[in-house]
Parts: structure tokens; C-alpha cells; sequence
């Protein structure tokens, strides 16, 4: 997906470590981002090199950027009766 985003707010770069099942160590990085499309707010997530990369990036609330990402749904909960819908920014540019 592609959209024409002014970005709302931006958190903290985060590096999280982990074990992977082999027994080695890896680090989950992330920053998220609130977006602004028209009349909707939705939040979305970099990760990975994205977001090492963009870790100081300031982003200016008055400029429209392009994102691009995918959806991710994830259900849960004892029935698997809770649902969140996630949007991955895969690209995020100046328009």
C-alpha cells in the first residue's frame, strides 16, 4: 500500500534483544510513527534496517510524505476474540 501521510508524532527508536530459536542473539529494532490521511489517524511501525536508519530522523509535522507498507492482522485472547490490525512501513520519503 502507498499513501500520502503528514506524520502526526514519532517515537523513540527501540532496540530490543531476543534469543532466536537456534540460540542465537538478535535485536528487534523498531520506531513507530502516528500518520494522518485525509480524516484518518492510523499508527504505523518501522522496522529493521528502516528503522536503525531512521533512528535520529526528524520528521517535519507541516510536509506530506509518501509511506508504504503492508497490513498485518493478529488475533488473541482465551477464544481469540481480540483482534489489532498493524500497518510496517517498508519506505517512508519526502513528497
Amino acid at each position: 500500500m502507498e499513501k500520502i501521510v503528514k506524520i502526526v508524532s514519532v517515537g523513540v527508536y527501540a532496540e530490543r534483544q531476543y534469543q532466536k530459536q537456534d540460540g542465537t542473539t538478535e535485536f528487534f529494532k523498531s520506531r513507530g510513527l502516528v500518520m494522518k490521511h485525509g480524516g484518518d489517524v492510523f499508527y504505523g511501525e518501522m522496522k529493521g534496517d528502516l528503522a536503525s536508519k531512521n533512528r535520529d530522523t526528524e520528521f517535519n509535522q507541516n510536509l506530506l510524505y509518501v509511506v508504504k507498507g503492508y497490513w498485518k492482522h493478529r488475533t488473541w485472547g482465551e477464544n481469540n476474540d481480540r483482534h489489532e490490525s498493524l500497518f510496517y512501513v517498508t519506505d517512508l520519503q519526502s513528497f
